[in-house]
């Protein structure tokens, strides 16, 4: 198993925690300190310029305090506190946000799955959490396609629902009326199966909060308290089921709730099935599978992270512990965890060791079984940290964050964060093109990407796709080899284009001519419906003979 880096992207801003990477879709996100970074990738037919196509945007970390509404006199309750109390007030910026400089950072990015808008399935929506408790969500602007606006304001509509704007007087007050207001995490649900969408926040008082986004407005449905603050959620939407949340709390325990509608009349309800481990680390991290068995047994696969630690954990539907399994990685901190495909797992730690982790199912006995094998890599380790791993859509595109672990390179420092654009020659892109049964580019952009860019700095891997079409026809097959061969031109051009300025010029015309073959055949294909149409009595408007005759001569000119 090996991991190879094609290319890398720098950017100034710092990275402050581990898991900080993700990927939804063909949109990778990265939570820094003061910022979210936004790549998102630009399908292209043809890019000259031999790098990757991403477009990026920057949403910057809010300011806003939502423990500052809170209406309390500060000297008049320091002065009445005791010294534990006055202790807290310094180490907690939350509790007198108003008084002094407090220091605002991004503490949990995440990305929505697709299909936030019925109207707009591919776009999404992201949420910041920071450490004063704020958590907003961010539409992408329509008109500027770069910036992000805030969409909603989950703390505002938080705030009005516990908060009644009346004076406080004492110290402790205070202090539970701060924690109530500070969100710590949040969570989407993981496929959206129907509107209005859920999702689902912990505060830093126990409270877990399930809510709902109706157009523009949320509605918090249900409020669960538990006895002590969350710090991660994992969201699990069974389609026609029960829905699961699993939220690793502070003491390092891992709650598993289940939820979901109790009768016709919606009636909102939530139990708490069971909490696993013993008080200790706290969870960095959660995964999750649903797993439909053939001998009708529903499970969840649950991995959480603890340090160094894998806990896997079988577990039913109404709670019962089936196995459980713990791997101590011994390296040091455990950074990133990304689903390769079902039961199988990539790891990345801070010293820059890889590993990919095999789980295996538990037998008549409940024992379970984890193979771990070290994964090869050419990331510069020995300067960069590695802070998170992320797969794009078909699992094809691989991201590493890495963040300098060594401070003597002053040009380093100036662009700090590192993303590795890598490939894993265990998901091979062009293989994953050649195997599209559905015969469409719409969900394989990013392998797209990958074969055009790894094509551009090693032509033999286009032979494959090289193979010349004998048979032309008006079916979707002949439609996607030629998009195909847009592809390996493409990389082709960009590879000879300081190379053979003649070849260049030859690929270019044989380009040209391959999109003039697929714009004659969408025609063909528009003027075949009308003439059947025709054909069948049903007479042509005068706009649709207007098109035939348009068409008719396009493709005389094109031919």
């Amino acid at each position: 198993m090996e991991i190879q880096e094609l290319t890398a992207f720098q950017q100034s801003e710092e990275i402050i925690q581990p898991f900080t990477i993700s990927c939804v879709g063909d949109v990778v996100l990265v939570c820094a300190k003061e910022h979210t970074l936004v790549f998102r990738l630009k399908y292209k037919h043809i890019a000259e310029d031999g790098v990757i196509s991403f477009e990026l945007s920057r949403i910057k970390c809010s300011n806003a305090r939502p423990t500052g509404v809170l209406l309390a006199q500060e000297a008049k309750l320091y002065h009445a506190s005791n010294m534990e109390q006055r202790r807290r007030i310094m180490l907690d910026q939350t509790i007198f946000p108003n008084i002094a400089k407090v220091y605002i950072c991004n503490v949990q990015s995440w990305i929505s799955p697709p299909g936030v808008f019925e109207d707009n399935p591919r776009e999404h929506l992201i949420a910041t959490v920071t450490n004063m408790g704020q958590l907003t969500i961010y539409r992408l602007e329509e008109r500027c396609q770069t910036y992000w606006d805030p969409y909603v304001d989950i703390s505002d509509t938080w705030q009005s629902h516990i908060y009644d704007r009346h004076p406080i007087d004492s110290y402790d007050e205070l202090q539970i009326m701060a924690d109530e207001m500070t969100i710590t995490c949040f969570t989407w649900e993981t496929v959206i199966y129907e509107h209005p969408v859920r999702f689902a926040f912990g505060t830093k008082s126990g409270k877990i909060v399930f809510c709902n986004l109706k157009p523009n407005v949320p509605k918090i449905e249900h409020v669960h308290q538990e006895e002590e603050a969350s710090r991660v959620m994992r969201y699990i939407s069974v389609q026609g089921q029960y829905h699961f949340l699993l939220v690793g709390l502070d003491s390092g325990r891992l709650g598993v709730y289940r939820f979901g509608e109790a009768d016709p009349m919606g009636a909102y309800f939530v139990q708490y099935l069971a909490t696993h481990f013993e008080e200790d680390i706290s969870i960095s991290a959660i995964e999750c599978e649903v797993e439909r068995k053939p001998n009708g047994e529903d499970q969840l696969l649950i991995l959480a992270i603890k340090a160094t630690y894998v806990l896997a954990i079988e577990i039913g539907f109404d709670g019962t512990l089936r196995s459980s399994m713990t791997l101590s990685l011994e390296n040091f901190m455990i950074t990133g965890l990304q689903m390769v495909y079902p039961r199988n797992y990539i790891v990345s730690t801070l010293p820059g060791k890889v590993f990919h982790l095999e789980i295996g199912e538990s037998g008549s006995r409940g024992d379970m079984k984890i193979t771990k094998q070290e994964v090869k890599t050419d990331l510069n380790v020995s300067s960069y940290a590695l802070y998170g791993v992320a797969a794009s859509r078909t699992r094809t595109g691989w991201y590493f964050l890495g963040y300098p672990s060594r401070r003597f390179d002053h040009l380093t420092l100036r662009s700090p964060t590192c993303i590795f654009f890598c490939r894993y020659n265990q998901r091979d892109a062009l293989k994953a093109l050649l195997g599209n049964s559905t015969l469409q580019l719409d969900n394989f952009h990013d392998a797209v990407e990958m074969v055009r860019f790894h094509g551009n700095k090693q032509p033999e891997i286009l032979l494959p796709l090289e193979k010349p079409l004998v048979d032309l026809s008006l079916n979707e097959q002949t439609m996607y080899q030629l998009k195909l061969q847009l592809v390996q031109l493409s990389a082709k051009i960009s590879y000879y284009k300081k190379r053979n300025r003649a070849t260049t010029e030859a690929l270019h015309a044989q380009h040209e001519f391959i999109c003039s073959l697929i714009e004659v055949i969408t025609a063909s294909r528009i003027v075949c419906w009308l003439v059947e149409k025709y054909k069948k009595g049903m007479g042509l408007h005068p706009l649709q003979q207007e098109t035939v005759r348009c068409l008719r001569n396009f493709m005389r000119t094109l031919t």
